[in-house]
């Protein structure tokens, strides 16, 4: 955690407008994303609604750049998977991803993810597996909306996120 310490040392000497712009740059990486993001805008004195608000922006419209972008990703996948067919080979690992992606879907890998492989790799895996857009987005939306609010509501309620 000594990462996520020297981030809110950063942030916590700067002005407010450098605070939130922090936040949101938190919430825009992978891996650290808005239920990162929030409890450090909180744990500066951030005002709760707006921490919570500038985080969702960030990570959703950074998730959403990937979705946009994740056609060439599919197309790609398309091509090596009709190549791997046509030649009779066939990826266990290909399977084994496609089978996990069956099992959960995509609102499993949405809320999933962020614990797992984050927002942007898990909206990533889902259009690969074949799932629509619009589809990723709005799970993807929704997972990231409920993680915000959860851990804004549990650094509220007392419970320490940022030194687990």
């Amino acid at each position: 955690m000594d990462f996520i310490t020297n981030i809110l040392e950063q942030i916590k000497d700067a002005p407010p407008i450098l605070q939130f712009a922090g936040i949101w740059l938190i919430s825009v990486i992978p891996f650290l994303e808005a239920y990162i993001a929030v409890p450090i805008g909180i744990a500066v004195g951030l005002p709760f609604w707006m921490t919570i608000a500038v985080a969702i922006i960030g990570n959703w419209l950074s998730v959403a750049l990937v979705v946009l972008v994740s056609e060439r990703g599919q197309k790609w996948l398309q091509r090596r998977r009709a190549a791997k067919h046509n030649s009779g080979a066939s990826s266990k690992r290909m399977q084994r991803a496609s089978d996990l992606f069956n099992k959960y879907g995509v609102p499993g890998v949405a809320f999933i993810g962020p614990l797992l492989i984050g927002n942007h790799i898990g909206a990533f895996i889902s259009i690969l597996s074949g799932a629509s857009k619009r589809y990723v987005l709005l799970w993807q939306t929704i997972s990231i909306i409920v993680w915000a609010l959860g851990t804004g509501v549990l650094v509220a309620l007392g419970v320490d996120l940022i030194n687990r």
